[in-house]
């Protein structure tokens, strides 16, 4: 009995996994034609204010340098913190975004389908132990629904995890300026926010071609609506 049950409970896992895979072979061809141009607008609106957050978090980051390197460490402890204000903000800006896309997924049946997270984009250790989790998680997963969500959640603790980075980096290069560690952490959070951003995109994109093919006409362009939510 107990083998069988051990085979009858692979057997089911194996099942999940392959329906998973097909259904994003499959199903994903069947939304490369929904987004229009009011669709494809907003979502390079969002991708260019992601690109200015990350410009200025880089430009102040890089400015800190430039001070440490000049021996100026109270100018770049200074700017470095302006570097984490700047990141704070914009993390406050996608977690506001993941809630409403959590809100507004519930309105469609079926969300065009999404990648296994992977741990590859990010560096930071915490980060890459999440996105390998929920990698593990999405395979057993079939529905779009429930791995969308699952996506949600891996962004949002990825930006917790990055922006609580941040800020121990940003303290321990306030109690030892010279130390080069605590800056090339600080480096790493900014580039796996980077790296978030790129996944946040993506989701954002499924979600709108979701929506897109729910309202049809264009009316009541829920879409911008998200977007407006997290403004």
């Amino acid at each position: 009995m107990t083998v069988e049950l051990l085979l009858s409970g692979l057997g089911c896992g194996l099942l999940c996994y392959t329906l998973g895979r097909y259904n994003r072979a499959v199903v994903l061809q069947r939304w490369e034609f929904v987004l229009g141009a009011p669709e494809k607008q907003t979502i390079e609106s969002l991708r260019q204010r992601m690109a200015v957050d990350s410009a200025l978090t880089r430009q102040a980051l890089e400015a800190a340098d430039r001070a440490r390197e000049a021996n100026r460490p109270p100018d770049a402890l200074t700017v470095l913190r302006v570097a984490l204000s700047m990141m704070e903000e914009a993390g406050a800006d996608r977690l506001t975004r993941l809630r409403a896309m959590g809100v507004y997924s519930r309105m469609v049946r079926a969300i065009s389908p999404l990648p296994a997270p992977s741990a590859a984009p990010f560096k930071g250790p915490s980060l890459r132990a999440t996105a390998s989790v929920a990698g593990l998680v999405h395979r057993v997963l079939v529905g779009t629904q429930e791995r969308f969500r699952l996506w949600l959640l891996m962004l949002g603790l990825g930006v917790r995890i990055v922006l609580r980075g941040g800020r121990r980096s940003a303290d321990a290069a306030a109690r030892e300026p010279l130390a080069e560690e605590h800056w090339s952490c600080f480096t790493r959070e900014v580039e796996d926010f980077e790296a978030l951003d790129a996944c946040h995109l993506t989701a954002f994109a499924a979600l709108v071609a979701s929506l897109a093919a729910v309202d049809r006409g264009g009316r009541l362009r829920l879409w911008e609506r998200i977007v407006g939510d997290a403004g």
